[in-house]
């Protein structure tokens, strides 16, 4: 007997006793036709299932990519509001933001770096406390985009929070003529920094999601 009948025929064995063991199954072994068929959808799904698995394993992984994203691209859901919490740094400090960033995704992981989270926080920031404020997202903040269907932009975001922080009486103790939009500094949902060259990108690009509560920063 080949290896592949042998193979078929410990299946026929297996199946048909796990079949039998149940009186609600066992109707399916009545015949012989009724049994072939049985073990062939058997057999069926348990391929399907089988290369479902490696196939979406395998985008997961970017081993391959999905064999029609070109008919069916990706839409992302637009970013429809968040929150931000928002701060003041001043420009010679700028460069220790990156560690701050760091250790707040630390912080996530492992609460015991909560100590040195709250010291750099003390020594970086203008304010004891970040201010947060709610955003919302209507159609005037993305219609005019060359693809309104994926929302906002970072740019249109630095915008938006420079002209909260030039209006609100909570910054009005600092010298606010001079801040520019590129000075507003954005860090998307995984505490990483989203950079001025991606300005014109949208928000559900840059890991920006609705609901999300995410730290800005304004460099006076």
């Amino acid at each position: 007997m080949t290896p592949l009948l042998d193979l078929l025929h410990r299946f026929d064995d297996y199946v048909t006793a796990q079949l039998a063991s149940n009186a609600f199954t066992a109707n399916l072994l009545t015949t012989p036709t009724s049994k072939l068929i049985t073990e062939a959808l058997i057999i069926v799904f348990i391929l399907l299932s089988s290369y479902e698995v490696v196939y979406w394993s395998g985008i997961y992984l970017r081993l391959w990519e999905y064999h029609a994203k070109d008919i069916f691209p990706e839409v992302p859901v637009h970013c429809a509001h968040i929150n931000i919490r928002l701060n003041v740094i001043s420009a010679d400090k700028v460069s220790k933001l990156s560690e701050y960033c760091e250790l707040k995704r630390k912080f996530y992981s492992n609460i015991i770096y909560w100590k040195q989270l709250n010291s750099i926080s003390d020594d970086l920031f203008a304010l004891d406390q970040f201010v947060r404020f709610y955003f919302e997202f209507s159609p005037e903040d993305f219609e005019m985009n060359k693809e309104p269907e994926y929302g906002s932009t970072i740019s249109h975001l630095r915008l938006k929070v420079l002209k909260l922080f030039n209006s609100a009486e909570s910054f009005a103790s600092f010298e606010r003529g001079h801040v520019a939009r590129d000075d507003v500094k954005i860090f998307n949902n995984k505490n990483e920094e989203v950079p001025v060259s991606l300005n014109e990108e949208y928000l559900s690009k840059c890991n920006i999601e609705t609901g999300n509560v995410i730290d800005v920063v304004v460099v006076v």
